[in-house]
């Protein structure tokens, strides 16, 4: 289980890269760190990714890793897509490591943990997220335990994320230095 100060270093570090972050995109990475990408993981899981793949403008967005830790212990990664359709590598690679990492099952105590962390950074301003929508997250979180979420407008503006959610280890086996 991953501590305070790994997670609180995740967190701070996710709205230095990105700073129009919300909330809502907080709570979609500490997600994504804990549970991975199963609720993803369809039948047309794989069409999604090669539409994905074939729309996005892979020299956009430069400063974007391959690679960026969403789990404060790192063993879950976002694997950017543009960085990763940059250098060549195939997409039938990636796919065999998402449906191997949906496999995993989180710990709902780990997310807790992650969102506590989050929502005491918030309150002492250490990020810079709207109140009310925070406090409609949490109400929502203790109503219905947590939830997958999409990122909001103004990041999907901004960033235009393409990516998707692994485990470091299984990625590893798919690709030679996934690293470099």
């Amino acid at each position: 289980m991953a501590n305070r100060e790994r997670v609180e270093a995740l967190i701070k570090e996710h709205f230095s890269r990105r700073p129009l972050m919300r909330a809502t995109d907080a709570y979609k990475l500490l997600y994504q760190g804990v549970f991975g990408v199963g609720h993803i993981m369809s039948d047309s899981a794989w069409e999604r990714l090669e539409e994905e793949a074939g729309r996005i403008e892979i020299n956009d967005h430069p400063w974007e890793p391959l690679i960026e830790d969403v789990s404060a212990d790192g063993s879950m990664v976002r694997l950017n897509l543009r960085p990763y359709l940059r250098r060549g590598l195939l997409l039938d690679s990636l796919f065999e490591a998402m449906k191997e990492s949906a496999k995993w099952e989180g710990a709902p105590e780990e997310f807790l943990l992650a969102w506590t962390v989050f929502l005491e950074l918030a309150e002492t301003g250490a990020v810079q997220v709207d109140q009310k929508e925070t406090e409609e997250l949490d109400v929502e979180f203790k109503e219905k335990g947590g939830r997958p979420h999409h990122h909001s407008e103004a990041y999907r503006e901004a960033y235009y994320p393409a990516y998707r959610v692994v485990r470091r280890a299984i990625l590893s086996k798919y690709l030679k230095n996934p690293e470099s």
